[in-house]
């Protein structure tokens, strides 16, 4: 393979001091406690002895472990794991190092006399692992020089840790957490930084040698996917019983699930008439030759009845053990069928492939019983690593899980995620089940601290190191070649990486990658992917600065000459420019890519896209023309926000309402208003709302702006809807669609047209007149032609609002339905949510489907962190109608109380039936009176809406219940009454365990 025409080469750029590289580095800072105090009392001589002691060891002991020292400063030393080559246990071997120096340390004793309060030398270290620049030192700066914020972590953390502590960080240390006995993670404030950090304080090494076996502890979920792979190892168990010896080798990258696979064959393997044993390979400087079969052996230790081959392993010398353990396996193989398991084979030694091949031939020829399982990683080329799979009988090749199954682990990892989170996380993981396992933990975080994932992308550097390490083994064509696709993007097209690179997609080296689980051919042709978006970012991170600019720049050449032949050029164009601070060019490029994904319904890219072009404004120089730009922008966001708004957005609208006003330009001033109000609408503001409507109405006739003009009555009748001040909105939708409908000839004015025609036709159902709504419903649909368009998710969500009222419940299920599917198709978060509960009630009215409650449940959690409540009365109220009749009595209230908590925000949709099923709580307690009290109510609830379905169903369940007074409806007045607006799908769906229980 040729080395790329681009090579990567170490950061030359004369702003730096020195030449260096930008690498993933773990630090171990370590200190003596107390020296202060023992410098004081210490003769100069012994304490200039001791300083030399410990510098000794630091000198020894950190090379042990695969580190380097760095700087020894005093009675103190800052030691790098990870430099100059990446090991995926750089955090394992750090904290050991840290271990075994507390111990010797604790083993000193200082020269000369001793006070009486000595209680001994100690110290105290903080680790942690991030991307420095790695630069040559000087006798000042030490050996080498770290530039960045990870070293000042390591160092906060050594100083927070108290006299023979070890303070690692979370991300540093990880999973491999397990080798060690560690406190319950903490979070952690540290001088300098704004956000806590999370740490363990290690207090020793752990008797747990697998990552498995933490994994169990923790409490594993279901094993998705791999029913294929699990038939195989049954046949081949099969064959062993069968009297055939078989070898089956399992062959996976990192994370994908190798060990849980065997492991869960195993614990089928427990029902038969089989032994089993179970050994591991390890990469660190600890392990003894033939570690896997030694672990087998001394599992066998409290053997009773064992061959007589079973002492003479256990007492063998070393020279003999291989002969010994053959003896032993072949022995207790005739006696019953065997079953051989190890893990992580491509870490085994010499000696023990070798015994592994001959138990293998042994065994076959004397036709024993006896099926070898072995787990291992593929090689990568270039590396040292013996062929540990040649010689099996089959070997299985275990891919990444299917799209379905990685649906499945996420819907556990993340109960309760939004579709948009999870789709996220499983595009991101690429079906890789650790990478599944440390996305979901990231997102649960983000959604802790109030963050969306892209927010707050995992920052674990113990993974990052898992995946670099990978890279530093490629061969150097290979890296460079991964590190120049990891900058284009994830999707890499072929003619791009040709025109950098020089290399097609058929080159060998390109193959080589797609083979070691890199980069891929992609769905479309004429591109490649990388397998996992993590890997990606991972490789970008770990690419030097500069040279991760010069490629930006090189790249954005190649777009700008492809032109228009390239797919998405805007959006390219804004990325990369931005990637290398061609600041000018980043925002004319995101301005226009966000109007194109505004122009397609592509909300959630519309919105990327203005945010990144404001975000690069701000990189240019502060002039009026800039901030009008600015506020123009931030409009059009705006438009993005309307069905999917959150608080974020409305800070930023806040701004530009603040640019607007220094500029002084009233036009200006009445658009940022007006969006100010609709996106406060969407988030379920709606006093604050009305107020900026207002305002927006006055500045927009001070300017004569009639555009604006005629788009605010549909605004502020929105407003005055979501109130239920129904007469005031009736009137400004009248107006507004009569100016609409006179300009119905632009797309944008459909789109107004149809959404203030939905708003009148819920306004209209809610009142009672369920013809007028539904026709107002067709009008709102024909006026926008796509099926495919966010205001046709809108629609379909009011309409199912409306057939629920009339109780038309399948009607209702399939508008929700389409909602809920056109609201994930563009991104809205708020009809993709709304649109499911809805389904969801109309599924519990119709067929009482158990999964109803879960469902609302998942729709209220995916819209809490958006801060929106816009109508999220709905949501509690039929939750708690579904808790009523479950008997869930708490569940109940909760909900009722979460509705009323609404209402008294203006938000009225949900209200009486709120009371209605307080009611019918009061019943059940047995306490008529308060549930009359609910009654009236669910009645004035209704009243003010000026609802006439709220008041049919309140008649009929005061009647039903048994509760009706004299002047007050009877039980067949109800009926009719609900019969004559067409709502007998109520008279059918009534909760027989409620129904006369008052009489």
């Amino acid at each position: 393979m040729k080395r790329p025409t681009f090579a990567l080469m170490p950061d030359t750029s004369p702003s730096t001091a020195a030449r260096g590289q930008r690498r993933l580095i773990t630090m171990l800072f370590v200190d003596l406690s107390g020296s202060t105090g023992l410098a004081e009392w210490m003769e100069a001589e012994h304490y200039a002895e001791l300083l030399a002691q410990l510098s000794a060891l630091y000198e020894q002991v950190v090379p042990r472990h695969g580190g380097a020292v760095a700087r020894i400063q005093g009675d103190g030393v800052l030691a790098i794991f990870g430099y100059p080559e990446v090991r995926e246990d750089d955090g394992r071997r750090a904290t050991e190092a840290a271990l075994e120096l507390h111990t010797l340390v604790r083993g000193l004793r200082p020269a000369g006399p001793l006070p009486e309060h000595f209680k001994g030398l100690t110290l105290h270290s903080g680790i942690h692992a991030g991307v420095v620049f790695v630069g040559e030192g000087d006798a000042v700066r030490g050996r080498y020089e770290l530039i960045g914020n990870a070293p000042n972590i390591a160092a906060r953390l050594a100083e927070n840790a108290r006299a023979d502590e070890i303070l690692v960080s979370q991300e540093t240390l990880g999973l491999q957490s397990h080798y060690f006995e560690t406190s319950a993670r903490r979070q952690l404030h540290l001088r300098g930084r704004a956000t806590p950090i999370g740490v363990y304080l290690v207090k020793g090494r752990s008797p747990l040698s697998r990552r498995f076996e933490a994994s169990e502890r923790r409490g594993l979920t279901p094993l998705q996917g791999r029913a294929a792979e699990l038939s195989v190892l049954d046949q081949a168990l099969s064959r062993a019983f069968a009297g055939a010896t078989f070898w089956v080798a399992v062959r996976a990258g990192a994370g994908l699930g190798k060990t849980r696979l065997c492991e869960e064959f195993l614990l089928r393997v427990s029902d038969h008439a089989c032994q089993v044993h179970r050994g591991h390979c390890e990469s660190y400087l600890v392990a003894e030759p033939l570690q896997p079969w030694l672990q087998m052996l001394r599992g066998l230790e409290h053997y009773v009845g064992g061959p007589p081959e079973l002492a003479l392993a256990l007492q063998a010398p070393p020279e003999e053990r291989a002969e010994r353990l053959l003896a032993l396996f072949l022995a207790l193989a005739a006696e019953t069928a065997q079953l051989l398991f190890i893990d992580d084979l491509q870490w085994a030694d010499d000696a023990s492939l070798r015994l592994l091949h001959q138990l293998r031939d042994h065994a076959a020829r004397r036709r024993l019983p006896v099926l070898l399982l072995t787990a291992s990683r593929p090689a990568l080329p270039g590396s040292y690593v013996l062929p540990t799979t040649s010689g099996a009988d089959q070997l299985i090749e275990l891919p990444p899980l299917p799209e379905p199954a990685a649906a499945v682990t996420v819907s556990r990892l993340l109960p309760q995620a939004d579709p948009f989170v999870a789709a996220e996380v499983q595009r991101h993981a690429g079906g890789n089940p650790l990478f599944l396992e440390e996305l979901c933990h990231a997102a649960a975080e983000a959604t802790v601290a109030g963050e969306r994932l892209g927010q707050a992308q995992p920052s674990a550097a113990w993974l990052a190191t898992l995946i670099e390490s990978r890279v530093e083994r490629l061969p150097p064509e290979q890296a460079d070649l991964v590190r120049i696709a990891a900058v284009i993007g994830t999707v890499v097209p072929t003619w791009l990486l040709t025109a950098l690179t020089g290399i097609g997609e058929r080159d060998a080296g390109v193959q080589a990658l797609a083979e070691q689980d890199f980069l891929f051919p992609d769905r479309e042709p004429g591109a490649l992917r990388f397998k996992h978006g993590i890997t990606r970012d991972v490789v970008y991170d770990s690419t030097g600065l500069h040279l991760r600019q010069q490629l930006h720049r090189r790249i954005a050449a190649q777009l700008r000459a492809r032109g228009a032949e390239t797919d998405n050029l805007h959006e390219l164009l804004a990325y990369h420019d931005a990637a290398a601070n061609e600041w000018p060019l980043a925002a004319q490029h995101a301005e226009a890519a966000g109007d194109q994904a505004l122009a397609s319904s592509a909300l959630d890219r519309a919105k990327r896209q203005f945010r990144a072009a404001l975000a690069a404004l701000e990189f240019l120089p502060d002039t009026p023309e800039r901030r009008r730009r600015w506020v123009n922008i931030a409009q059009r966001l705006g438009m993005a926000c309307v069905f999917d708004a959150s608080r974020d957005d409305l800070r930023v609208l806040r701004h530009a309402a603040e640019l607007a006003q220094g500029l002084g330009d009233t036009g200006l001033i009445a658009r940022t208003d007006y969006w100010l109000a609709y996106v406060g609408y969407a988030l379920g503001e709606v006093r604050e709302s009305l107020r900026y409507a207002q305002a927006a109405v006055s500045s927009a006739e001070a300017c004569q702006d009639g555009a604006l003009l005629a788009q605010l009555p549909g605004t502020v009748g929105q407003i005055h809807a979501a109130a239920a001040h129904y007469p005031e909105a009736l009137a400004q939708f009248e107006r507004a669609i009569q100016r609409q409908r006179e300009r119905a000839d632009k797309s944008r004015n459909r789109v107004g047209l149809a959404y203030s025609l939905c708003c009148k036709a819920y306004v209209l159902g809610d009142q009672g007149d369920f013809d007028g709504a539904h026709a107002a419903f067709a009008e709102a649909l024909d006026a926008v032609a796509d099926p495919g368009h966010a205001v046709q998710a809108s629609i379909q969500g009011w309409r199912s609002a409306v057939l629920l009222w009339q109780g038309r419940w399948a009607e209702a299920r399939e508008a929700a339905e389409i909602s809920h599917r056109v609201g994930t198709q563009v991104r809205s978060m708020f009809t993709c949510a709304m649109g499911h509960a809805a389904s969801a009630y109309a599924a519990w009215m119709l067929e009482r489907a158990p999964e109803a409650p879960q469902q609302i449940l998942d729709a209220i959690a995916w819209l809490a962190p958006r801060g929106g409540g816009l109508f999220s009365s709905f949501n509690h109220a039929w939750l708690a109608e579904i808790c009523v009749e479950q008997g869930d009595m708490r569940c109940a209230r909760h909900h009722i109380a979460c509705a009323l908590a609404r209402a008294r925000q203006q938000d009225w949709v949900g209200g009486a039936m709120a009371y209605r099923a307080a009611a019918k709580l009061a019943v059940m307690a047995g306490d008529k009176a308060r549930a009359r009290r609910c009654l009236d109510l669910a009645a004035r609830a209704g009243a003010r809406r000026g609802s006439g379905h709220e008041a049919a169903v309140t008649d009929w369940v005061r009647a039903d219940l048994g509760l009706a007074t004299a002047g007050q409806p009877t039980l067949e007045a109800a009926v009719q009454q609900l019969k004559r607006l067409g709502m007998t799908g109520f008279l059918s769906a009534r909760a027989p365990a409620l129904s006369g229980s008052a009489r």
